[in-house]
């Protein structure tokens, strides 16, 4: 009688590893992708509340979308935001797209922080902001979301619309600290401000049944990050 072969046995057909090799497959890749760099504000000035491009942020914008102008890309969408809409409207022109526009893909809302006031804190170093800073939660900051509305909001809006590209590529031009609260509801991190976003850096995920995170602050169109 012939023997039949045992379970988990080898025979002789090799088996290669898995590789990353940027195939898309299933589900959607998000490329996240920061402004460039906006204009110096003064703040409480009209123009602190939606700061266009800076002269150097308009270079950054085209310098991304030149790097991607060969990607497959279905669909680009942003914030209503100037820096962010213009800089998608960057990336958009390379592949005859019109871009979607979407509020909840906008910036924490700061509330007694907003319109440059943030910016000022930061800049001078301000105590109550560095105790703040330490938690690295959006959290305490007066009448601004909170933490975990701010990631409710734009992780959902994310995930609707790459649901909506199921085996495409889509990129989200948005702000750092999206991008932040994204990967930090994503991986269940407790801190959502935890990194430096570069301006344009391309942050890449996969979202499909097992979601993974692809590349992090990919700034290659501007400078090499490991050499600079």
């Amino acid at each position: 009688m012939e023997s039949q072969k045992s379970v988990g046995s080898t025979d002789s057909t090799s088996v290669p590893q898995p590789t990353l090799d940027g195939s898309i497959g299933d589900g959607c890749r998000v490329l996240l992708i920061r402004h460039g760099r906006s204009a110096d504000v003064i703040p409480g000035s009209a123009e602190s509340a939606d700061p266009p491009l800076h002269e150097i942020g308009q270079k950054q914008a085209i310098a991304v979308g030149a790097r991607l102008s060969k990607a497959r890309i279905d669909a680009v969408y942003s914030s209503h935001l100037l820096r962010a809409l213009h800089t998608a409207e960057a990336i958009a022109s390379h592949h005859n797209l019109e871009v979607g526009v979407f509020q909840d893909l906008e910036e924490v809302r700061l509330g007694d922080w907003s319109n440059g006031e943030f910016r000022r804190r930061a800049a001078t170093n301000d105590a109550e902001y560095v105790e703040w800073a330490k938690t690295g939660r959006w959290d305490g900051i007066p009448n601004a979301e909170g933490d975990q509305n701010f990631r409710s909001r734009v992780s959902s809006r994310i995930n609707s619309l790459a649901a909506q590209h199921d085996g495409g590529c889509i990129a989200v031009v948005c702000h750092g600290g999206v991008i932040n609260a994204y990967l930090a509801n994503m991986l269940g991190t407790e801190r959502s401000l935890w990194m430096m976003v570069e301006n344009t850096s391309i942050t890449t995920v996969k979202l499909s049944a097992t979601p993974s995170v692809l590349t992090v602050n990919d700034c290659n169109h501007l400078y090499d990050l490991l050499l600079k």
